[in-house]
């Protein structure tokens, strides 16, 4: 089934959207000179992971798109961003 598709961008952790959704594909961009961990997570910094990646140090901030195969990724109640390691220059979330 097909819904709209919307987007919501961060440059530091916390909340991208409230309510149930599917993850559908993301923009990230690391900071320059710093390894990062982040984990996209199902509505709050404490709810499971629904998706983590990890991403080496970098002397230019090269961003990355990933798209998540079939329906995306299932959130029950938010797409919520934590940082485990590092930090990014930003993230563009795509969901519907």
């Amino acid at each position: 089934m097909q819904t709209d598709v919307k987007s919501a961008h961060r440059s530091t952790a916390g909340s991208f959207y409230v309510g149930r959704t599917r993850l559908k594909a993301f923009i990230i961009t690391p900071a320059i000179s710093t390894a990062c961990t982040f984990e996209i997570r199902d509505g709050s910094a404490t709810a499971p992971v629904l998706f983590t990646m990890d991403i080496t140090s970098q002397t230019v901030a090269n961003s990355t798109y990933i798209l998540i195969p079939g329906e995306g990724i299932l959130a029950s109640t938010g797409l919520n961003l934590t940082l485990s390691v590092g930090s990014i220059t930003g993230l563009t979330v795509f969901y519907g």
